[in-house]
């Protein structure tokens, strides 16, 4: 959104113009940064307060219990010593970085007040975000140069602008084909100028992101592009130097290792070392990737979707998979390999062959540890157990709050960025030593079958998705696919040719099997891929015409229902005044029918029309939260894509006690 357009009012009447009577709600996101601060750092205070009180009535549970033993004269562990009262709960306060010299305060109190104090400030903060939002007057323009320097500073380290407006906003359509012209069309005629783009589901936005400028997402993006990029080549010598344990005549010979050292190549021990050390040590390191390039897409790019840092995990993650295959393959020759390259290419080809079936070895190893052991420790879920487990002997499930508890039985989500390339790289392998050394691609078929098995169950019991992504990552995983086809195809004709085929066979295999490959693919791209981006505007409005018909139905049914009620009520009515006749005589004078109903007795006193109830209803919430009226006396409503710190019945004011 431009600068021009970034208040509600603008963007809505600009799509009101382009599509009259279409537009049914346009919300420009806020840099609410500091009601956000405040409300993280009373949600952050109002936890510290439950794990205290959870800990605090446990131990008065356990001090009433062996109170009550002791009395009774049943035998304790503990009958012999003074039973203590436990103490109320302190904690310390204070800027002092020694803990002498911080005040010794009672937690609950403490926490309580500040709490209080923090839910006051939310509240004006909450109100002044609010009031400046619907304000008309526009305040940036008399500022001077220094602060335009201070937020061009502020954009460049955080990527959000120091006023309270940002660049992303949220439209909503009365119906799905104007939506899907706004998204398919070009509004304007430019580039960069009201780029729309369909609406990710509410629970994959990453909400702390959703305000960072696009411009700076792009120009971190190809920053970290370009590093991690580089970082391949430092990557190439670290796996070397990992891979070089499995070569231990080589590292006795350059005096790395002493002489004597697992001289017995039958023994157990060489075995260990030469085949699964590196192994082992080169999985292990390749546990800490995706952890660092979630970092980096959440922290520092910061993505405003776990979909779109799904993606770039995954990305990254197989390319330096990639770069794993070509370190173990060229051995620390890379040198070697170039020179080979450009002096004689043949003998490129017959290195690159030999080093890749002299490295088939690593990769059967790699395969068989993939499939007992990496697979295995994902059926188990060890880590999770071992925290219960601590949880439960060590903490005390007891003196736990509910809101942990409550996070120990949310189920983890299944992060395709981190899984997947792994399955990729197992296709990769395969495919490579599949006509050299067919029992690699063996080890790989046996990995995929126990894969299958775990992943299968694993998603039917223990993973659970939090949000829609869309199938983003599908995309790139059928570019990964098709892209290890082609190198399949180019490597085995290298292999066919090193085998003494002559080279106009050579080429006729590779032509034609490129072409039936690029065939193929642009089958599928046009087919599948394409149609798939965007939704067709005949679904469009098939889909609309549907929406229609099932609210004309509801319509109608409430129609007939109110009617219906209406009817009723009218009989009993007529019913009740047939029953109540009395006699002239027999009736109250006025002035004790005034007295009945004043007190409530009367025959009007249980009624009460739906119109004053929905009055007398929106009068009490009025008054009882003065907060949610703006400036044109109108409840703010609830919306599902609203910021979470924007929307009031989101927020937790208080601590979750039993």
């Amino acid at each position: 959104v431009p600068e021009s357009h970034r208040r509600g009012q603008e963007l809505f009447q600009f799509f009101d113009a382009v599509f009259p009577g279409q537009v049914k709600r346009a919300e420009i996101l806020l840099n609410a940064t500091e009601l956000t601060r405040l409300i993280n750092k009373r949600q952050s205070l109002i936890e510290k307060f439950e794990n205290i009180y959870a800990e605090s009535a446990y131990e008065r549970k356990m001090y009433n219990q062996m109170k009550e033993n002791a009395g009774n004269n049943k035998k304790i562990c503990c009958f012999h010593k003074t039973l203590k009262k436990p103490e109320d709960p302190t904690t310390r306060i204070g800027k002092s970085m020694f803990c002498c010299g911080k005040k010794v305060v009672k937690a609950l109190p403490y926490y309580t007040a500040e709490i209080n104090n923090l839910s006051r400030k939310v509240s004006q903060e909450y109100k002044r975000v609010t009031y400046e939002q619907i304000a008309v007057e526009d305040t940036n323009e008399n500022k001077e140069a220094f602060h335009h320097a201070a937020a061009a500073a502020q954009k460049f380290i955080t990527g959000k602008g120091g006023d309270l407006k940002c660049d992303t906003g949220f439209l909503e359509f009365t119906n799905l084909t104007t939506k899907q012209s706004a998204v398919q069309c070009n509004i304007t005629g430019s580039t960069g100028y009201m780029v729309t783009t369909s609406a990710p589901d509410p629970r994959d936005i990453l909400w702390e992101n959703a305000t960072v400028e696009k411009q700076s997402i792009i120009v971190k993006r190809a920053q970290c592009g370009l590093l991690l990029l580089v970082g391949t080549l430092f990557w190439l010598l670290l796996v070397g130097s990992i891979t070089s344990i499995s070569n231990l005549e080589e590292l006795r010979e350059k005096g790395v290792l002493p002489q004597d050292f697992l001289v017995d190549k039958d023994s157990f021990w060489y075995d260990l070392v030469q085949g699964y050390i590196p192994v082992i040590i080169l999985e292990l390191i390749m546990l800490v990737v995706p952890f660092i390039l979630r970092i980096i897409a959440t922290k520092f790019i910061r993505l405003k979707t776990h979909s779109e840092i799904d993606q770039f995990v995954y990305k990254w993650h197989f390319g330096y998979r990639i770069t794993n295959l070509v370190s173990i393959i060229v051995r620390q020759q890379v040198l070697k390999t170039l020179s080979l390259f450009f002096t004689n290419p043949r003998s490129t080809i017959d290195y690159l062959t030999g080093s890749i079936a002299s490295s088939s070895q690593f990769f059967l190893n790699n395969m068989l540890i993939s499939a007992g052991t990496e697979t295995l420790f994902e059926l188990s879920q060890i880590t999770k157990i071992c925290r219960h487990f601590i949880r439960h002997q060590f903490v005390t499930i007891e003196a736990t709050s509910k809101r942990q508890l409550e996070r120990m039985r949310e189920p983890i989500s299944l992060e395709w960025g981190e899984k997947v390339p792994m399955f990729i790289f197992a296709l990769l392998v395969a495919t490579m030593y599949s006509a050299i050394v067919p029992i690699v691609m063996g080890s790989c078929a046996l990995y995929f079958f126990i894969a299958a098995k775990v992943y299968t169950h694993q998603a039917l019991f223990i993973y659970a998705q939090p949000y829609e992504g869309g199938g983003k990552l599908m995309y790139q995983l059928n570019r990964s696919v098709l892209g290890i086809v082609y190198i399949s195809i180019m490597f085995f004709a290298a292999i066919i040719y090193l085998q003494g085929a002559e080279i106009f066979a050579v080429g006729i295999f590779l032509v034609v099997m490129l072409l039936i490959t690029f065939i193929v693919d642009r089958r599928i791209t046009t087919t599948f891929v394409n149609p798939s981006t965007t939704l067709a505007m005949t679904n469009a409005r098939i889909i609309d015409e549907e929406t229609n018909a099932i609210k004309e139905r509801s319509r109608l049914y409430r129609e007939f229902r109110d009617a219906k009620k209406r009817k009723r009520r009218e009989e009993n009515e007529e019913n009740s005044r047939r029953n109540n006749y009395l006699p002239a005589g027999t009736l109250p004078t006025l002035s004790e029918s005034n007295s009945f109903e004043s007190n409530g007795l009367g025959p009007s006193a249980g009624i009460e029309s739906d119109e004053g109830l929905r009055r007398r209803h929106h009068t009490t919430r009025s008054s009882g939260d003065e907060d949610d009226m703006d400036m044109g006396n109108k409840t703010i409503e609830f919306y599902l894509y609203r910021q979470p710190q924007l929307n009031k019945e989101l927020w937790e004011t208080g601590p979750r006690i039993d």
